[in-house]
């Protein structure tokens, strides 16, 4: 018998994406698939081997495993000489051919550890299993296709989301992101989705198990990135998020995303919640009804769990000095200027990139109070936001925060002059600004990026400035100039109506899957 007791007590292994890992070495480590008696499979043989048969009663005889190679290649020659004798290899292809006649063992730190190769299996074993308890349900009627959007009434565009879907034709449910992935068998066995559309990869966790399971059964998952995509997918352990249709609202994105292996990468701009076209919006708060004659700038001085998320990054003096110069001169350090500048290749999975991101954060938020400190020097600002908007604007008044689906559209359309500054995490990144303002009734001023190619260069080039001494000298214009700032409201309200809603967006999206889908 072989000596245990000299084999080294713990085995690690590196992980697909490049970690140390070490192995969990008990019994509660492996999942058992299914109760019937009949050949036994081992999906992992963790890091003792011979410990295996004493989770089967003897008289079952020959069993059979399958392991990640990319694991065992990793494994010392103990681990090879303890395999039992009566323990048989079987190719991949057998297991994933059909349902597997007896009981399976899964060893579950696979998925952590080797996620691509493990994920579709675990998957596959997960739907038999689902099946052979529930049959399929029946298909519904041909016409009828359903998308499940993970989010809840209020959460980040799934209103606007769900509704265009509804107006397509879709049955829709939208289900908490933290729901998930513990009701991922009773959502599949009540009739898997035909799309699963997720906002920022929310519902998504991160082995990858939601998108495995989905698309086992033959759900199509895609995930829209309304932020900067290499700060969601930071939190992922799996590279699963390669094999999803993505949308980002910045181009940009598109050549890095491929670079790194992402398989089919789209723009899907952002849009005009459909609301803020309604003649009869909300009634103005007491806050905001002397805001005809003022510029008015509403948002939050940073973006909610900022510092938790930026925790440890140091972004170098040198190039936050740099940044600043560019600023002063009108240009733009943004993402992709910090990645640059700080040498990095890998955005993913190195953590490098938030410390990209953090100095693209800081550097945005200095950019946009400067601009909204040279405009309270020069005309009437109002600005609405929280509380922290007093420590950066010594001086200025902050008449608190307005809901987005209540009063905002109220205070765009009543407002003289609505600023934005687009942050710079996005190098060509728009905000619902760009499109809300207008569709209410407002007017935009803005500063100048390439995001704005999506509109028409007639209507843009009147409405942008690049400084702050730009930005005093456009408000000034646009007070004096009262019939050229409402043809400039007319013209772009009727194009935002034509191009820019989530009923084309989810058009769009609907056929980008399609094209996906014929190439796959």
């Amino acid at each position: 018998m072989h000596d245990h007791a000299s084999r080294p007590s713990r085995i690690s292994v590196i992980s697909e994406l490049g970690r140390s890992q070490t192995l969990a070495d008990c019994r509660e480590s492996f999942s058992r698939f299914g109760e019937a008696r009949g050949p036994a499979l081992f999906l992992g043989l963790g890091p003792s081997p011979w410990r295996l048969p004493t989770f089967l009663p003897q008289a079952w005889g020959k069993c059979f495993y399958v392991e990640c190679p990319e694991c065992e290649a990793q494994m010392p020659q103990h681990w090879h000489e303890t395999i039992p004798a009566d323990f048989e290899q079987v190719p991949l292809e057998t297991v994933l051919h059909g349902p597997w006649p007896g009981p399976i063992f899964f060893y579950m730190p696979g998925l952590k550890h080797f996620p691509s190769f493990w994920g579709p299996i675990w998957a596959k074993v997960c739907l038999d299993r689902l099946w052979a308890e529930n049959p399929p349900p029946p298909a519904p009627p041909a016409a009828v296709r359903s998308v499940l959007l993970p989010g809840t009434a209020r959460s980040l565009l799934v209103p606007e989301l769900g509704e265009a879907f509804t107006r397509a034709g879709f049955a829709v449910t939208v289900r908490d992101p933290a729901d998930i992935l513990e009701h991922l068998s009773e959502i599949v066995r009540d009739g898997a989705p035909d799309l699963f559309f997720c906002v920022n990869l929310q519902g998504l966790d991160d082995f990858g198990r939601v998108f495995y399971l989905l698309r086992q059964a033959g759900t199509t998952v895609a995930a829209w990135c309304v932020d900067n995509p290499f700060h969601l997918v930071s939190r992922l352990r799996s590279p699963f998020w390669r094999e999803m249709p993505l949308f980002v609202t910045d181009e940009w994105f598109i050549k890095p995303l491929a670079d790194h292996g992402a398989a089919c990468v789209h723009h899907l701009p952002l849009a005009a919640n459909p609301r803020f076209f309604d003649p009869l919006p909300a009634p103005l708060p007491e806050a905001a009804r002397d805001l005809a004659d003022k510029v008015v700038f509403v948002g939050r001085s940073e973006f909610p769990g900022k510092r938790g998320f930026f925790s440890g990054c140091l972004p170098p003096d040198d190039l936050a000095a740099k940044a600043r110069e560019m600023v002063a001169q009108g240009e733009r350090p943004h993402f992709g200027w910090w990645v640059q500048a700080l040498g990095l290749t890998g955005l993913w999975p190195e953590g490098a990139v938030r410390v990209a991101g953090c100095g693209a954060e800081e550097i945005g938020r200095t950019r946009r109070t400067e601009v909204l400190a040279a405009l309270s020097r020069e005309v009437d600002l109002a600005v609405f936001g929280d509380g922290q908007w007093a420590r950066l604007l010594p001086g200025q008044a902050c008449r608190g925060p307005v809901d987005y689906y209540g009063a905002l559209a109220a205070v765009y359309a009543a407002s003289g002059i609505n600023l934005n500054v687009t942050g710079l995490l996005l190098p060509s990144g728009l905000t619902q600004r760009h499109f809300d303002v207008w569709a209410a009734g407002g007017f935009l001023l803005s500063d100048d990026n390439p995001g704005l190619g999506v509109f028409p260069r007639e209507l843009t080039r009147e409405t942008v400035f690049s400084r702050p001494d730009e930005a005093v000298s456009r408000c000034r214009r646009f007070f004096s100039e009262r019939n050229l700032r409402a043809d400039l409201i007319r013209a772009w309200r009727t194009e935002i109506a034509h191009r820019h809603t989530y009923d084309v967006r989810v058009a769009e999206i609907l056929n980008r899957l399609d094209r996906c889908r014929k190439l796959g």
